[in-house]
């Protein structure tokens, strides 16, 4: 799909800007831009929804602490509750499940735990993980310290969601801002071709053209790196 959308995307802009079919020559350019863009994109949204359900499992894990459950049963239990959470598309069950499976077939939990947060991806997880690892090595009431750094980690999530929740509107504008260039030079070009008709057919033009679709791409990069905020 992206393919594809890179494909128009290109037709319209060697329409567009060269109205010239060596423009799609140009324009090819535009379609690993493109397909990198979306790629990007469901990347961040996968990242958004796996960041929610590890908060989810996090907590159910806690809450497993707190009624005196072991830590392995614990995270046995989360897993359960987490299937009732996302009977159909979770994306964190999965690698729930593999850990599980792991620590049922006597894998060291630590260890299970570690190679779960490496296969999520999540700083998070690979935190949570330390911590594991050093509580069951240091002893003493391991159980505490995990519950103490979980809602550490789970604040630290609140933070994010709420910036991710502030930001969703700044997303939107900016995709109405890339898409409004693109749409004011076809409104021109549709209802009064000839005030532009200079910047085409000529080395000039060629060059202006070429410098515009470099500064919007450039633009429109920078727009997504301003509202990608770190937490």
């Amino acid at each position: 799909m992206p393919l594809l959308q890179g494909i128009g995307l290109t037709c319209v802009i060697a329409f567009l800007f060269y109205r010239s079919f060596m423009g799609l020559l140009i324009g090819v350019g535009v379609v690993p831009f493109w397909i990198h863009l979306n790629r990007v994109e469901r990347v961040e949204k996968r990242k958004a929804r796996m960041l929610v359900e590890f908060k989810e499992f996090m907590i159910l894990i806690v809450q497993g602490l707190q009624t005196g459950y072991s830590l392995e049963r614990g995270i046995k239990q989360a897993e359960n509750e987490l299937k009732r959470l996302y009977p159909d598309d979770s994306v964190l069950l999965p690698y729930a499940h593999v850990m599980n499976q792991k620590i049922s077939m006597n894998v060291q939990l630590e260890k299970a735990f570690m190679e779960f947060a490496l296969s999520v991806g999540l700083e998070e997880a690979t935190s949570l993980a330390e911590i594991i690892a050093f509580a069951k090595r240091s002893g003493g009431d391991y159980g505490k310290n995990i519950r103490e750094t979980a809602m550490k980690i789970e604040d630290n999530l609140a933070v994010k969601q709420d910036i991710e929740t502030i930001t969703t509107e700044k997303r939107l504008e900016l995709k109405v801002m890339c898409v409004m260039p693109i749409g004011i030079l076809a409104y021109i070009t549709l209802t009064s071709r000839g005030f532009v008709a200079p910047l085409y057919g000529n080395l000039a033009g060629i060059f202006i053209m070429s410098t515009c679709l470099i500064a919007y791409g450039f633009l429109i990069m920078l727009g997504r790196k301003i509202i990608d905020i770190k937490v």
